[in-house]
C-alpha cells in the first residue's frame, strides 16, 4: 500500500471518528423504564423538545462504525509501535471481561449494549493515539472541539430560555394526563423529585442528564478560553508574514481607508469572539446547576494558569510533575476514603449519597470479584446490596472505576485504571511542539461544511423529530440546522486562529484540552460518564489525540512507529487492521440487524410492547405471558415484577411467590413493601404481612429527618395500625 492511500485512508478513520463522536454526543442516550423515562417521552410530545430517544440499535451501530474506523486505523497506519500493541492487549483483555460479565448478567441485552459502548470509547481512543501523530491531524481534532463548543453553548442558552419555560408549561398543563398514562400517583416522592427537578431548569444539552453535559463541557471551556488567550497574547506576524504555496503571495496588513478606522489583526477579533462565546459557555456550565462540574472547571482553569505561568519549569521537570500529581491524586483519595471509614458517611448531603453507593457497590464486588454483574447491570443489583440508610436507587455507582470493578469485575478494572494512567502519562511524554511544514496549511472550508453536514445529517437520522404535532418537523430542521451552522463557525474560527498564533501557543491549547480531560476524571469520582454514554468516546478521543508523540519523535525514538512496510510489525498492523473490519461486518450481520429487526433473543423490547398493547385491550392472560417473557430477559427487573404482580392481582392469581422475589431483591426501601404487606390480594400469610410492616419501619426509621423518601407520621401511625390489626388475627396457641 502507497504512503499516499495510507494517508488518504487515515483522514477518513479519523474523520468517521471525530463525525462519530459528535454524532454521540448531540443525540440523547439511552435510558430504561421509571418515571423518569416516561416523562422525558411524555414531554417529547407536543413541544420543540420532541424527537426520538436514542436506543440500543443506534448505539450498537455506531459502536459497530467505530471498530470499521479502528480497523483502517490499523491499515492506515503500517507499523505500530509496541506499547500501542500493548494498549490494544489490554483494550481486548476489559471487553473480554464485560463479555464473560454479560452471562452473569440479570439482563444481558443491556450488558450487551454496554460492551459495545465500552469498546466504542477505548477503541476510538486507542485509533486516535495510532493516527494523531501529525500536528496536521491535532489541529482538526481542536477545530471539532471548538465547533462542539459553539454547538452546545448555543444549545444550553436556547434550552434554558425557550426548551425548559416550554416543558414546565406544557407538563403543568397535562399533568393530570400524563398520570393517567404513566400509572404514577401525583403526590409520590419519584413525581415530587421530578417537578422540582424540571421546575430548577437545569440544562442538561442533546442530553437528558445536566452532570453529564457539565462534564463535556469541561474540556471545550478550556480549549476555547486557551485559544482565545493565545490570540490576545499573539502579536501581529503569524498570518501577515505568511507565504501561501498555492497562490504564492503574501497575506498583506489592509491600512485604515478612513480617520477612525481600525485595523484589528485576526487573532484579535477571533480571540475575542472566541472568548465571548466561552464566556457565555461558562454561564450554561452554571445553569445546569452541577456543583461538581462547576467546581472540576474551576479547579482546572486555575491549574491552566499556573501552569502556562510556570510553563518552562513544567517542561523541564515534566516527571517530578507527573509523580506530584499522582501522589497528590493517592493522597487525596486515602484521605476520602479514611474520612469516610472513620465517619460512616462524608460531608455534605451528595457526598453522602455518593458514599452510600460507593459501600454498596463494595458489598457488590465481594459478591462477584472476577466476572461482575454485566456492564449496565448496576442498578438491578443495588438495591439488594446498598445501606438501609441510603434513600436513593441508582443505576451506577457514580464512579467510573467503581462503576467497571462492579460490572465488569476487578481485573477488568484493573486494566481500565492502567489504560487511564498510561493515557495521560503519555500525553506529557508526547512532544507537541508544530515543527512540520504543512502545519501552516488551511483545511478547505468546503471540507469543515461537509464535516458538519454529515455530523448533522447522522444525528438527525438517528434521532429525527416526531410529526405528531404539525411544524415540530420542520421547527427541529430549522434548529438542527443553527446549532450545525454553529459549529461549522466555530472550526473555521479555530481554523484560521491556529494559524496566526505563535506555535507555542498551540501547545498551550493542546494542554488545556488535555487538562479538560483531567478535570472529566476528577469529576468522574462522584459522576458516572466515562465508562459508557456520550461523553465515554469524547474523553478517550481527546485522551488518545494529544498522547500521540510526534512523527519526528516517532522516527528519532527507539519504539518507532514508522518502519518499513514489508517489516513484521507492519504486516501485524494489516492483519489486525483487516481482522477488526471482518468484525465489524460480522457484527453488523450477527447482532446489529436481529436487533433493528427486534429478532435478537436477549432482546425483551417486543415483549414490552406486547404487554403495553394486552394492558391497553385488558387481555389479562396475554399481558402475564408478555411480562413473563420480559423477566426471563431481565429476571432482576422490580419495575416488571410490580408489572407482573399487578396483572396477577387482576387475575386473582395468588401473586406471592413473585412478591417474595420483589421483596428479596429489594431489602432496604420501605415504601416497595407497603402494597403488599397492606392487602391480602398479594397472597401473603399474615405473619409475611406483619413482618413486612415491621420492617418498613425500621428500614424508615434508618432515613435521616429531612429525607424525603421518608413516611409521613400519618403514615407511621396507619403501618402501626395495621400491624395491631394483623396480630388480632393470629389466633393465640
Amino acid at each position: 500500500m502507497t504512503e499516499s492511500r495510507r494517508n488518504t485512508m487515515a483522514w477518513m478513520a479519523l474523520a468517521g471518528l471525530l463525525v462519530i463522536m459528535c454524532i454521540r454526543m448531540t443525540i440523547p442516550e439511552p435510558i430504561g423504564d421509571g418515571v423518569w423515562s416516561s416523562t422525558v417521552a411524555f414531554l417529547r410530545v407536543g413541544t420543540s423538545t420532541m424527537g426520538n430517544l436514542t436506543g440500543p440499535a443506534e448505539v450498537m451501530g455506531l459502536g459497530i462504525l467505530t471498530l470499521l474506523a479502528c480497523g483502517i486505523s490499523a491499515l492506515a497506519a503500517g507499523s505500530i509501535s509496541v506499547g500501542k500493541w500493548m494498549q490494544l492487549g489490554i483494550i481486548a483483555a476489559v471487553l473480554a471481561a464485560a463479555i464473560v460479565a454479560i452471562f452473569n448478567a440479570a439482563n444481558r441485552f443491556a450488558a450487551l449494549v454496554g460492551v459495545f459502548d465500552l469498546g466504542m470509547a477505548l477503541l476510538a481512543g486507542w485509533s486516535a493515539q495510532v493516527l494523531c501523530h501529525t500536528h496536521r491531524r491535532r489541529r482538526l481534532v481542536i477545530a471539532v472541539l471548538v465547533g462542539l463548543l459553539f454547538a452546545v453553548t448555543l444549545k444550553g442558552i436556547y434550552q434554558r430560555y425557550v426548551e425548559i419555560p416550554q416543558s414546565i408549561h406544557y407538563f403543568q398543563k397535562h399533568q393530570q394526563q400524563w398520570l393517567k398514562q404513566s400509572g404514577v400517583h401525583g403526590n409520590s416522592t419519584e413525581v415530587k423529585l421530578f417537578i422540582s427537578r424540571l421546575k430548577s431548569g437545569e440544562v442538561s444539552g442533546f442530553g437528558i442528564l445536566s452532570d453529564g453535559f457539565a462534564e463535556t463541557l469541561i474540556p471545550l471551556l478550556l480549549a476555547g478560553l486557551a485559544l482565545a488567550m493565545a490570540g490576545f497574547l499573539s502579536k501581529d506576524v503569524a498570518a501577515a508574514s505568511t507565504v501561501e504555496k498555492r497562490t504564492g503571495k503574501a497575506t498583506a496588513v489592509i491600512k485604515p481607508g478612513w480617520p477612525g478606522d481600525v485595523n484589528l489583526p485576526d487573532h484579535i477579533v477571533l480571540g475575542a469572539v472566541l472568548l465571548l462565546v466561552s464566556l457565555a459557555g461558562i454561564a450554561v456550565l452554571i445553569f445546569t446547576g452541577s456543583k461538581g462540574g462547576a467546581a472540576s472547571f474551576a479547579i482546572c482553569a486555575i491549574f491552566l494558569t499556573w501552569a502556562c505561568w510556570k510553563r518552562k519549569w513544567l517542561s523541564a521537570h515534566r516527571r517530578m510533575a507527573i509523580g506530584a500529581a499522582l501522589v497528590l491524586a493517592a493522597i487525596g483519595t486515602l484521605s476520602l476514603l479514611v474520612y469516610g471509614f472513620s465517619h460512616h458517611g462524608l460531608p455534605t448531603k451528595d457526598l453522602l449519597y455518593r458514599w452510600d453507593y460507593w459501600t454498596g457497590a463494595e458489598r457488590m464486588i465481594q459478591h462477584h470479584p472476577l466476572t461482575g454483574v454485566g456492564l449496565n447491570n448496576f442498578g438491578y443489583y443495588y438495591t439488594q446490596y446498598k445501606p438501609p440508610s441510603a434513600p436513593e436507587d441508582v443505576k451506577d455507582p457514580h464512579n467510573m472505576f467503581i462503576r467497571i470493578a462492579a460490572e465488569a469485575g476487578l481485573p477488568a478494572a484493573l486494566g481500565f485504571v492502567v489504560l487511564v494512567l498510561w493515557g495521560f502519562i503519555n500525553t506529557v511524554r508526547a512532544q507537541q511542539v508544530p515543527s512540520d511544514q504543512d502545519d501552516q496549511r488551511a483545511f478547505p472550508v468546503a471540507a469543515l461544511i461537509i464535516f458538519a453536514l454529515v455530523w448533522w445529517a447522522g444525528r438527525l437520522a438517528l434521532n429525527h423529530p416526531g410529526f405528531g404535532t404539525k411544524g415540530v418537523a420542520t421547527y427541529q430542521l430549522a434548529l438542527s440546522a443553527l446549532y450545525a451552522g454553529a459549529a461549522v463557525g466555530g472550526m473555521l474560527l479555530t481554523n484560521r486562529m491556529l494559524r496566526v498564533i505563535y506555535p507555542q501557543y498551540r501547545i498551550v491549547v493542546a494542554n488545556a484540552a488535555v487538562l479538560g480531560a483531567a478535570g472529566m476524571v476528577l469529576y468522574d469520582q462522584i459522576n458516572m460518564a466515562l465508562a459508557t454514554g456520550p461523553a465515554a468516546m469524547f474523553f478517550w478521543i481527546i485522551l488518545g489525540t494529544f498522547a500521540a508523540r510526534s512523527a519526528e519523535n516517532q522516527r528519532a525514538g527507539k519504539n518507532s512507529l514508522i518502519a518499513p512496510a514489508d517489516t513484521p510489525r507492519a504486516f501485524a498492523g494489516i492483519i489486525v487492521g483487516g481482522t477488526l473490519c471482518v468484525s465489524a461486518i460480522v457484527l453488523a450481520i450477527v447482532i446489529w440487524i436481529p436487533t433493528v429487526r427486534g429478532t435478537l433473543p436477549w432482546d425483551p423490547s417486543t415483549y414490552r410492547h406486547a404487554f403495553k398493547q394486552a394492558v391497553s385491550a385488558h387481555d389479562w392472560p396475554a399481558a402475564l405471558k408478555a411480562a413473563d417473557a420480559v423477566l426471563a430477559r431481565n429476571t432482576r427487573s422490580q419495575g416488571w415484577l410490580q408489572r407482573k404482580i399487578g396483572v396477577e392481582m387482576q387475575m386473582g392469581i395468588n401473586a406471592r411467590g413473585d412478591v417474595l422475589k420483589l421483596l428479596s431483591i429489594n431489602r432496604t426501601d420501605a415504601r416497595v413493601r407497603l402494597p403488599y404487606a397492606e392487602t391480602r390480594r398479594a397472597g401473603l400469610t399474615v405473619a409475611q404481612r406483619i413482618a413486612q410492616l415491621k420492617l418498613a419501619l425500621q428500614l424508615n426509621s434508618a432515613l435521616a429527618k429531612n429525607e424525603l423518601q421518608r413516611l409521613s407520621p400519618k403514615e407511621v401511625a396507619e403501618i402501626q395500625a395495621e400491624i395491631k390489626k394483623l396480630n388480632a388475627q393470629i389466633p393465640l396457641r
